[in-house]
């Protein structure tokens, strides 16, 4: 084991006349290594690091700032500050055996993060931006890899790959939009994605495996105040679902296998409430217009149902419950116009 080696870069050339970019370049191997490199300026660094135990900061200061952080090892470290405008910030780590850790943060204007954490297990990452035009690009391999992701201001995105226990994939365009991903996949992981556009939506997403995989989910919101909380437990199942307008809400709860909720709420303020339990239930909404609401429930073997509502202030309520060696039921909800009202109860 080699005794720490700190490398500290410290370059001040951005406001020099004639200089419209300064460079720095480090490149360090073998163990417990550190890189601490801090500029002002138009910008732009590389630091290249192999080996075990290394660590490297970045922390600039000023417009068109360029970042890049390629580490290749064991247990690495790195991190990325950024003030200003039009920054850039890409880091690359091939953990080897376990854990790489990865943290970036960007203040200002048309910001971009691009991590890669490849191999290992356990891999992390905190990502923050403030400001408008933002685009943050993840990709985790391996197991049980876990991202921590916010943007805020204009035209933020966040897409995310993970492959192995663990995913999320998020992305967002506009202001005060939220995300929340819990998953827990000891089953060798879980798929999410979830994309929001507009201002002030919310989503949050769990899923918990066990025995199986705990299943996907696709999710988009479009507008303004739109809500989704969704939650999946068991294995194989799939909430695919949109919302398009403003103060749309959709509660759903899978303790499935192979459980399958989709569908689509157009319009303004409506409601939807889903809980499925059970192999293989199968429900279709379709929501079109504004103030309609569905209340639905299947705790039956592959019983189907579609629910389909076109208009305002339509109120739907399914029901079924029933033995495993009873005939899969099979119920579907037609509504259309203002006001109308309908319930199935199958026991």
């Amino acid at each position: 084991m080699f005794a720490r080696k700190p490398l500290i870069a410290c370059i001040l050339l951005g406001s020099l006349p004639g200089l419209t970019l300064a460079q720095a370049l480090t490149s360090q191997s073998g163990s417990d290594n550190q890189i601490i490199l801090e500029q002002t300026g138009p910008n732009s660094a590389t630091q290249l690091q192999q080996g075990t135990l290394n660590w490297s900061r970045v922390v600039q200061d000023g417009d068109n700032n360029l970042a890049l952080t390629d580490q290749r090892g064991y247990e690495l470290q790195a991190q990325i500050v950024q003030v200003g405008s039009q920054n850039q910030a890409s880091i690359y780590q091939a953990n080897l055996d376990y854990r790489s850790d990865a943290q970036v943060e960007q203040l200002g204007t048309t910001n971009l993060v691009e991590l890669v954490q490849q191999d290992g297990n356990g891999n992390y990452a905190v990502l923050r931006q403030a400001g408008a035009g933002n685009v943050q690009q993840v990709d985790q391999t391996f197991y049980v890899n876990s991202l921590d992701a916010r943007s805020e201001g204009d035209g933020n995105l966040i897409e995310v790959v993970q492959d192995g226990g663990g995913s999320a994939q998020l992305s967002q365009l506009g202001d005060g939009n939220r995300l929340e991903i819990f998953q827990e996949s000891p089953a060798y992981g879980s798929s999410t994605r979830v994309s929001q556009e507009g201002d002030l939506n919310q989503a949050a997403v769990t899923q918990i495996g066990g025995r199986y995989y705990t299943g996907e989910v696709r999710l988009a919101q479009r507008g303004e105040a739109n809500s989704a909380d969704v939650t999946q437990w068991a294995g194989f199942s799939t909430v695919e679902y949109t919302q398009d307008g403003v103060g749309n809400e959709l509660n759903a709860r899978q303790t499935t296998r192979s459980g399958l909720i989709s569908g689509s709420s157009v319009g303004n303020e409506n409601r939807v409430d889903i809980v499925q339990g059970y192999d293989g239930p199968l429900l279709t909404i379709a929501q079109n217009g504004s103030f309609n609401e569905i209340d639905a429930v299947q705790d039956a073997a592959y019983s189907t149902a579609s629910i389909s509502q076109t208009g305002d202030a339509n109120i739907a309520v399914l029901n079924q419950v029933t033995m495993f060696d009873v005939q899969p039921p099979s119920a579907s909800i037609t509504q259309a116009g203002t006001g109308n009202s309908a319930s199935v109860t199958q026991r």
